[in-house]
C-alpha cells in the first residue's frame, strides 16, 4: 500500500471511530410495528423459519392483517432488505448455538447489524471496479467524502435495521454487472449477465416498491459508455430475466396481501393515510398547473432547506439537477430525458409525503448515490467550481451527520413542529443547519460523541478492566440514567462481539482505501 493510500487509511480509521454503535445494545423484541422492527422480522423468518410467515414475531398487531383475501398478519414494509440480511442472521444463528450465553444482545442481532455494514462498504468496493470498468478516473479521497458526507452510514451504524444501505447496493449492484456486461466479450457469459440484470431488478423492486428507477440504471449506464441499449434491453435473456422475476414479484405480493399488484400505495395508505390527499392530486388533471407549483416548491425545499436540505447535507445528491442540465447543454437529450425520469420518482416520493420521512436526510434519495458518483467523475470532474463545493460541503455534510442527535438543535423533536414544508409532524426539525454552530461550540455535543461511539465503547470497555468507570466519570460530571444505562451496557457489550465488529471494518476500509484509479492526477 502506497504511502498516500496509508494516510488515507488512518484518517478513515479516526472517522469511523467516531461513527455511534449504540443502537446495538438493545435488541428488538418480537410484536412491535415499528419500521425497524418490521424489516428485522423479515430477515428473521427468511434466515431462522424458511418462511414467509410473520404470525410468531408479528403475533396480535391488529393493524398488520394487510392481506386482501384472507386475516394473515404481514408487515407493512417490503421484504426485500430481509432477504439480503436473512444469510448474516442464519450464521447468527449458527454461532448462537455454540455459545453458552447471548449476552447483551443475541448473535442472531449482532450479526443482522452488521449485514448493512458489509452490504455498504461492499457497495463502495463495486462503485471503484465498476468505474475503473468504464475507464473513469476518480479520486479515491472524493469518492469516499462523497458518500459519507450524505449520511448513508447512519443507515449502516445507527439505524442499521432500515432498508436504505439494501436500496444503496441494489443501485450499486446493478451498475457493477451492467459494466461487467458491456466490457465481456465472452457471449456465453454475457447471456447469464443479461438474464441476472432482468431477474434482480425485481428481486431489488422488492426492497422498496417505489425504486422504479432500477429498471433505468442499465440504460443510463449504456449511455454513460456509448454502448448500444438494444445490446441489453433487446436481449432474449433479459426478458426472459425480466419474466422470470416479474412473475416472482407478483406470487410473493399474492401470498402476502392477497394481491398481484405492483403499486403498493393500496397497502400504504390503508395503514398510513396522512399524504393521500397529495397522493390522489396527482390523479387529477384540473390540477395540472397547481401541481407543478407543488413539485418546484418541492424540489426547492428539498434542495436549499435548512431541514437536510440536499445542498448543504447532501452535495453529491443536490449535483443530480446538475446532471440533467449539463446533459441538456451537452446536447445529450436521450441521458438527459433518462436522468430526468429516474430522479422524479424518489423525488416526488419526497414531496408527496411531504416531511424527511422522521429520520436523518432525504433517505429515500440515497438510492440515487451511486449513480450520480459514476456521472460526477465521468463528467463533471475537471470543473475545479464543482469539484471545490463537493469537497467542501461533503465535510460540512459528514460534520451534519456525526452531531446528529448530540444536542437539542440537532435532534429531531419529540413533539409536533411544522416543518420545512410546513407540515405540522412530529420527528422534524425545520432549523437543523442554523443550529449546527451551537453544537460545534457545546462540550457536551464532543462527549456524546466520543462515548456513544467506536473509541467510546473502547475506552470503557478498557476502563472497565482495571475500575469503574462510573466512579471515574462521577469525579467529573454528575451520573444521571443516560450516563449510568451508557456505561451498564458497553461493559456488558461483549469483547468477542466488539472484535468481530472492529475487524469486520477494518478489513474493508483497507479494501476501499487501497483501490486507485486508472488514471488519476491529483
Amino acid at each position: 500500500m502506497r504511502l498516500k493510500n496509508i494516510n488515507l487509511f488512518i484518517i478513515i480509521i479516526i472517522i469511523f471511530s467516531l461513527i455511534k454503535i449504540d443502537y446495538r445494545f438493545e435488541e428488538i423484541p418480537y410484536g412491535l410495528e415499528v419500521d425497524d422492527a418490521e424489516y428485522y422480522y423479515s430477515a428473521i423468518t427468511i434466515g431462522l423459519d424458511y418462511d414467509l410467515d410473520f404470525s410468531n414475531q408479528m403475533e396480535g398487531i391488529e393493524n398488520r392483517f394487510l392481506n386482501k383475501e384472507i386475516k394473515k398478519v404481514v408487515p407493512f414494509h417490503p421484504i426485500g432488505s430481509g432477504m439480503l440480511a436473512a444469510p448474516f442472521v442464519f450464521v447468527g444463528n449458527i454461532i448462537q448455538k455454540l455459545q453458552n450465553s447471548n449476552g447483551l444482545i443475541s448473535f442472531v442481532y449482532f450479526m443482522y447489524s452488521i449485514a448493512p455494514i458489509f452490504y455498504l462498504l461492499l457497495s463502495i468496493l463495486l462503485i471503484q471496479k465498476s468505474m475503473k470498468s468504464l475507464n473513469i478516473s476518480f479520486n479515491n479521497n472524493l469518492l469516499l467524502l462523497a458518500i459519507f458526507g450524505t449520511g448513508i452510514s447512519y443507515y449502516s451504524f445507527d439505524r442499521f435495521s432500515m432498508s436504505h444501505v439494501y436500496e444503496f447496493f441494489a443501485s450499486t449492484f446493478l451498475i457493477y454487472l451492467t459494466t461487467y456486461s458491456i466490457k465481456k466479450d465472452n457471449s456465453s457469459i454475457k447471456r447469464y449477465i443479461h438474464f441476472l440484470i432482468g431477474l434482480l431488478i425485481f428481486i431489488f423492486l422488492a426492497i422498496r416498491w417505489t425504486n422504479y428507477l432500477f429498471f433505468l440504471i442499465p440504460m443510463v449506464v449504456y449511455l454513460i459508455s456509448k454502448s448500444p441499449i438494444r445490446n441489453l434491453y433487446l436481449s432474449p435473456y433479459f426478458i426472459f430475466g425480466i419474466s422470470i422475476g416479474l412473475i416472482i414479484f407478483l406470487l410473493h405480493t399474492k401470498y402476502l396481501y392477497g394481491i398481484y399488484t405492483l403499486n403498493q400505495a393500496p397497502i400504504v395508505l390503508s395503514v398510513e393515510n396522512s399524504f393521500s390527499g397529495n397522493y390522489n392530486r396527482f390523479f387529477d388533471l384540473s390540477l395540472f398547473s397547481e401541481n407543478i407549483i407543488f413539485l418546484l416548491e418541492g424540489l426547492r425545499i428539498i434542495f436549499l432547506s435548512q431541514e437536510f436540505g440536499l445542498f448543504f447535507f447532501a452535495p453529491i445528491l443536490f449535483l443530480s439537477i446538475v446532471f440533467v442540465l449539463f446533459s441538456i447543454y451537452e446536447k445529450k437529450f436521450i441521458l438527459g430525458f433518462c436522468l430526468s425520469i429516474l430522479y422524479s420518482i424518489p423525488f416526488i416520493s419526497v414531496i408527496v409525503i411531504q416531511n424527511t420521512a422522521f429520520s436523518y436526510g432525504y433517505r429515500y434519495l440515497f438510492v440515487l448515490i451511486p449513480i450520480n458518483i459514476i456521472l460526477y467523475f465521468k463528467f463533471l470532474n475537471n470543473s475545479k467550481i464543482i469539484k471545490c463545493y463537493l469537497y467542501f460541503f461533503s465535510i460540512l455534510g459528514f460534520a451534519l451527520y456525526i452531531f446528529f442527535e448530540t444536542t437539542q438543535g440537532t435532534s429531531l423533536s419529540n413533539g409536533y413542529v411544522v416543518n420545512a414544508f410546513g407540515m405540522e409532524t412530529r420527528y422534524s426539525n425545520p432549523a437543523y443547519l442554523s443550529n449546527l454552530p451551537s453544537a460545534l461550540l457545546s462540550i457536551n455535543a464532543y462527549m456524546h460523541i466520543i462515548f456513544t461511539s467506536f473509541l467510546g465503547v473502547f475506552l470503557i470497555k478498557c476502563i472497565n478492566l482495571i475500575a469503574s468507570p462510573l466512579l471515574i466519570f462521577g469525579k467529573f460530571t454528575e451520573i444521571n440514567d443516560d450516563i449510568f444505562n451508557l456505561v451498564d451496557d458497553t461493559t456488558n457489550f461483549s469483547w468477542f462481539k466488539l472484535s468481530i465488529l472492529f475487524v469486520f471494518v477494518i478489513y474493508f476500509l483497507l479494501k476501499v482505501t487501497k483501490e486507485e484509479s486508472i488514471s488519476e492526477n491529483y
